[in-house]
């Protein structure tokens, strides 16, 4: 979202218009649900509204043109595949989005600003626009929600909350640019000042410290997440158990099923209960016999994307 937020912001402060393609309605089997975004300038694009011949249609149809003249709003449905597509899989009709275009001016970009502070804030945000055929307005709103009505579309641009990943090694520094860029925004921590440095986590927020310390310091929120691989058992632990006291959604700590059992016996004798036993997820990611650093990281990126994809749902 970041990324398409400054081309749009970009755009508008060099006095050049640019357009936003929302996805506000589907039918049928579609690539992207209600809420993704298309950014496009005259000289890029940023984000998709799901690809193949419905989005090469956006961009160099009404897209194109509206960044020029015509009208500032446009909405219709597009079909997610070609004609030649769907006589290849046999089928007469396939999914199709309503996709909603808006023509943004330099005038627009305090707006725009807001919204990438939003961004940079942190903070739950949504994009409230308000539109008819005579042109349309937006609003920031401070809460994450997509929906629509006549007339009114609501954009989610993010839930707010961080990703706490304690220990800055080999697996955190393959795993951090792979959470920011499915809109994850983490904090790393490390006792070791040169494992917590802006060098290794540019895309990242970094402390040093004591982790005990760091972790029982911080205010967790029910949407904070935490990830534990320090280089140590006992540092593991300590964390762990300032984890069980939060009201974090996710809890996912690396290590081997003899080190979890081991775990789990101490954290019973220490008076935590079954339940919290339960928010545990562990061994942390996805069973894809990963090895490596690079393919460890996968499968917790992996694992936390269809964890907050059950978390939206049950919100519903």
């Amino acid at each position: 979202m970041k990324e398409r937020l400054e081309l749009l912001y970009r755009t508008l402060q060099q006095g050049n218009p640019a357009i936003t393609a929302m996805v506000t309605a589907c039918r049928g089997a579609t690539p992207r649900s209600p809420g993704a975004l298309l950014v496009r300038s005259a000289k890029a694009t940023a984000g998709t509204v799901g690809g193949g011949q419905a989005e090469h249609d956006i961009i160099t149809g009404p897209a194109a043109s509206m960044l020029n003249h015509g009208p500032t709003v446009q909405v219709g449905w597009h079909q997610c595949l070609s004609a030649e597509e769907l006589r290849h899989m046999g089928q007469e009709y396939g999914g199709e989005e309503e996709i909603l275009l808006l023509r943004w001016e330099p005038r627009d970009l305090p707006l725009a600003e807001a919204l990438l502070l939003a961004i940079g804030q942190n903070a739950d945000c949504s994009l409230q626009i308000e539109y008819s055929e005579n042109g349309w307005q937006g609003a920031l709103l401070p809460r994450a929600i997509t929906s629509a009505a006549p007339g009114r579309f609501t954009l989610k641009l993010q839930e707010g909350g961080r990703c706490y990943v304690f220990g800055g090694g080999h697996v955190s520094q393959a795993l951090v640019p792979l959470l920011g860029g499915v809109d994850f925004a983490c904090t790393v921590l490390d006792e070791r000042p040169e494992y917590a440095t802006p060098a290794l986590f540019p895309t990242a927020e970094t402390r040093c410290g004591a982790l005990p310390e760091l972790a029982a310091a911080i205010p967790f929120t029910a949407g904070d997440s935490i990830i534990i691989m320090t280089r140590g058992h006992q540092g593991d632990y300590e964390v762990l158990c300032e984890a069980l006291r939060s009201p974090v959604w996710y809890i996912g700590m690396v290590g081997s099923h003899r080190k979890m059992e081991a775990t789990f016996r101490r954290l019973r004798e220490d008076g935590f209960t079954e339940s919290d036993l339960q928010r545990i997820t562990t061994p942390i990611g996805l069973a894809i016999e990963a090895e490596t650093p690079a393919e460890i990281a996968i499968s917790i990126t992996a694992q936390l994307i269809q964890e907050r994809a059950k978390k939206r749902r049950s919100a519903q």
